[in-house]
């Protein structure tokens, strides 16, 4: 219907940052695209350093990180409101100016806290996978999860907002056994039920992304 808005037709793009081979056979069917029309470029991501802490103490751990980078803009990653809403009041009472924001906050609340990160009235965001379409903040020098994310195309479009610039920039993952049982509550919401095994086959890789002894960025590349 659209393409009667033109006398002639127009040249069309779709783009997407990351898709798996998968992902990308869905698009080209359901957009009707070639395979000689289809382009894919690198997905490294030369200027970030990847890592995964386990056992740590999350929240000494944050306190300390910020504390180093203090002068520099992050985000950190929270698998819920409740965990967003813990790690935001430990920064704020310990002094660090921070901003939040979950679905469970009205909209002009989420709008307000997001500007303050945006026009670095604040330094650090701390927030759910609710948080990161549209913005376009080049100057995050780092990403951390709080908890391991679901899968492999979160984990990576999330941790992806950090230097954006071209900077050297970090990303660290703050792993415990116990994200993935939340992980696991988490899928086992879903209306669909016949999405779970698909899921749950894309938490298992998220996992063995936590354990792995490879070069993380190879890992996924290759994912």
């Amino acid at each position: 219907q659209l393409l009667h808005l033109w006398d002639v037709k127009p040249t069309v793009i779709a783009l997407t940052a990351t898709a798996t081979e998968e992902v990308s056979a869905d698009i080209q069917k359901l957009l009707s695209i070639e395979k000689s029309n289809t382009f894919v470029t690198g997905f490294a991501r030369e200027n970030l350093a990847f890592s995964v802490l386990l056992g740590e103490n999350k929240e000494a751990y944050i306190k300390k990180y910020v504390k180093a980078n203090e002068a520099e803009a992050g985000i950190i990653y929270a698998a819920t409101r409740k965990a967003v809403e813990s790690v935001y009041e430990m920064l704020h009472k310990a002094g660090f100016a921070v901003a939040k924001y979950h679905g469970g906050m009205f909209e002009e609340d989420r709008t307000y806290e997001q500007n303050r990160f945006l026009n670095d009235e604040v330094q650090i965001m701390v927030a759910t996978n609710a948080f990161g379409m549209r913005i376009n903040k080049t100057n995050v020098r780092y990403v951390l999860h709080y908890n391991m994310p679901r899968n492999m195309e979160s984990y990576y479009q999330e941790a992806g907002r950090a230097g954006r610039d071209g900077l050297n920039s970090e990303c660290i993952l703050l792993y415990s056994s116990s994200d993935e049982q939340t992980q696991r509550f988490l899928i086992d919401q879903a209306q669909d039920r016949t999405r779970i095994p698909f899921e749950l086959e894309k938490l298992h890789a998220m996992i063995d992304y936590c354990h792995t002894e490879r070069c993380l960025q190879s890992y996924i590349i290759d994912y």
